[in-house]
């Protein structure tokens, strides 16, 4: 770019350009000063206006965003026009009128004016592609013609249509422009700059994309053939995101997209999983097995993005500025003395196998849930039906009527009903998430926690659960502890700079005794584990014959509460018919509770309800 040649546009048209961008931006002026179309920075469209023309330097300059226009940013951020076209026409002509930027600029603005409202034979095809009225009208779509016509758009002018028949054959080429567009990144007018992008070839791919929940996506509009010269315009944009994921065809085009966004943008951008794809592009795919397997699709680039550390420090603020949910352990006395799970905070829950620990990992997750809060589960081991069939019996509670029991093998199960299990979808929608290592290509433990941060930070996820640190660090011994040191500040790192809880669940070592109390150096690992954590709880199975007989089966212990003196420890009762651990207080009362799972038909226990001991504890 030559400063020079752009200083000469500014100096040979003068005050003359303050109506000539004015006037092809449609800039709405109060008083003396003009509304900013900056659209990123200004969500209430600048009510007060900010932008005002600088006589001197010859630009609009907003005083709340910092955005100046002048006559060649004008053609080129706002009108989509190259350099080199804007150099060669506004230095080349004495007139402005005689320049073709402006003729052509003129000619499209005639052809737009034919665009009307979309007409029912467009919306019928649109419909049959998966396409709803609701994201008809969020995307502007008109028709042209008797074509369908797609607005492009640069901040809040439209800057080009592309158009096709509405008919499954509409002819080669599929999709043309009206005389005079300068199409840009389909859908830019309805994003928000932020972490992440998705980029996907066509129109419709883009519609659908939206629909499924994803609303920070763009179509490159041409094609996967026609990138070099788009991505050049909008590369500076581009780069403000940090994640790039690439939806890209299944087919050969589809191929060269994804090489190009990986040799122009590194590892910042990240491919989908193309053996998910059935058919050729997002839309078939979305007609033939509808939502999720959009979702699916998109997620499998989500697991391959590396995260970052955002560690910046703030001033302080006062305790109350603290973000983030609290979320409890349902059990009553241990939730007072911890204040509840706090977010920015790290817990370490400790005990042998087959001790409890991971019965109370289960209730603590379902507490979540209950309570509104996303929850993301990283397993090393295990199986995941097992352990769902498991929460969910813990939810549901004892009410037979609720499930089915069936045989596997020589064993019985209960299993929820086909009703009971539709509901139960509906209570953890998009509250619940599983990662199990064993399932993924993810092995290093830089990999894992690269994708952990990445899934904290995209989704947000109240409560964090890594269930258990030595099936998820798998290295050698000679790095065990430098590893597990490395982890275990990583984690509370995530936890201080997302505000979520981090609940790591480990063994103890070869030191402590079934059925004693635990002490921190009997904890697995590195003193660091113990060390960081700010709070640590020991689960422990009882096999006393009299505390059994007076229904004590175990207790809970808090070794460690960083903010709060309290360190309570609590007996505790294994209800068999829910899988849950109880509180037991000391005259004998058991603190049951339930879930709202089902809140019009469920059987309730009063909080603090005495109940019938089992004569068994199988945890």
């Amino acid at each position: 770019m030559n400063l020079n040649q752009i200083q000469e546009i500014k100096e040979k048209y003068g005050q003359l350009a303050e109506s000539i961008i004015a006037n092809g931006l449609n800039l709405k002026k109060s008083g003396k000063k003009y509304h900013c179309p900056n659209i990123y920075a200004h969500k209430n469209a600048d009510r007060d206006p900010s932008m005002s023309w600088d006589s001197k330097a010859l630009q609009f300059y907003c005083f709340g965003c910092g955005m100046k226009i002048d006559l060649y940013s004008y053609y080129k951020e706002h009108l989509n026009f190259s350099h080199q076209e804007i150099i060669r026409e506004l230095l080349g002509e004495e007139n402005h009128g005689n320049t073709q930027i402006k003729k052509s600029r003129d000619n499209f603005l005639a052809e737009s004016n034919k665009v009307t409202d979309i007409n029912k034979e467009c919306i019928d095809y649109i419909r049959l592609r998966g396409i709803t009225e609701e994201t008809i009208r969020k995307y502007k779509l008109g028709t042209y013609n008797g074509y369908i016509a797609f607005p492009y758009y640069k901040y809040e002018t439209v800057i080009g249509f592309k158009i096709r028949l509405p008919k499954k054959d509409p002819g080669k080429p599929k999709m043309k422009s009206i005389t005079g567009s300068k199409p840009y990144l389909y859908n830019i007018q309805n994003l928000e700059v932020g972490t992440e992008l998705i980029i996907c070839e066509g129109e419709f791919d883009c519609m659908v994309i939206d629909q499924c929940g994803f609303n920070n996506v763009v179509s490159v509009g041409a094609g996967a053939n026609s990138l070099n010269s788009l991505i050049e315009q909008a590369k500076e944009f581009l780069n403000k995101f940090e994640v790039l994921i690439i939806v890209s065809d299944n087919d050969e085009a589809g191929k060269n997209m994804d090489k190009f966004f990986v040799e122009e943008f590194g590892d910042k951008a990240k491919l989908i999983d193309k053996k998910l794809y059935t058919q050729k592009d997002i839309n078939e795919e979305y007609i033939k097995h509808g939502k999720e397997k959009i979702i699916e699709i998109i997620e499998s680039a989500r697991f391959k993005i590396e995260g970052r550390r955002d560690l910046d420090k703030n001033p302080y603020k006062g305790l109350n500025a603290k973000t983030g949910k609290y979320i409890p352990t349902g059990l009553t006395t241990i939730d007072y003395g911890l204040n509840d799970l706090a977010p920015g905070c790290t817990t370490l829950i400790t005990g042998r196998s087959n001790g409890g620990k991971s019965t109370l990992v289960k209730q603590i997750i379902a507490n979540a849930i209950d309570k509104n809060n996303k929850v993301y589960l990283m397993s090393g081991e295990g199986d995941a039906e097992i352990f769902l069939n498991e929460l969910y019996q813990s939810v549901v509670g004892r009410n037979e009527k609720y499930y089915n029991t069936i045989k596997i093998n020589k064993r019985c199960r209960k299993e929820p009903k086909r009703e009971v299990l539709e509901k139960l979808k509906q209570w953890h929608y998009k509250k619940l998430v599983l990662f199990n290592k064993g399932d993924s290509k993810l092995k290093t433990i830089e990999q894992l926690t690269q994708m952990l941060e990445y899934e904290i930070k995209i989704n947000r996820y109240d409560l964090v659960v890594i269930d258990n640190l030595m099936s998820i660090l798998s290295v050698q011994a000679s790095e065990k502890y430098e590893q597990q040191a490395d982890f275990m500040q990583r984690l509370c790192d995530l936890a201080g700079a997302y505000s979520t809880h981090i609940i790591l669940v480990l063994h103890p070592n070869k030191t402590y005794r079934k059925g004693e109390d635990m002490d921190f150096e009997q904890i697995s690992g590195t003193s660091d584990l113990y060390n960081k954590a700010d709070n640590i709880i020991t689960v422990i199975r009882l096999y006393d014959e009299e505390q059994l007989s007076e229904g004590i089966d175990g207790k809970i212990n808090v070794l460690k509460n960083r903010y709060f003196s309290d360190l309570p420890s609590i007996d505790t009762y294994f209800d068999k018919e829910t899988g849950l651990l109880l509180e037991r207080k000391d005259d004998g009362t058991v603190l049951a509770y339930n879930f709202n799972w089902d809140k019009d038909n469920q059987i309730k226990l009063p909080e603090g309800a005495q109940i019938i001991i089992d004569d068994e504890c199988p945890f």
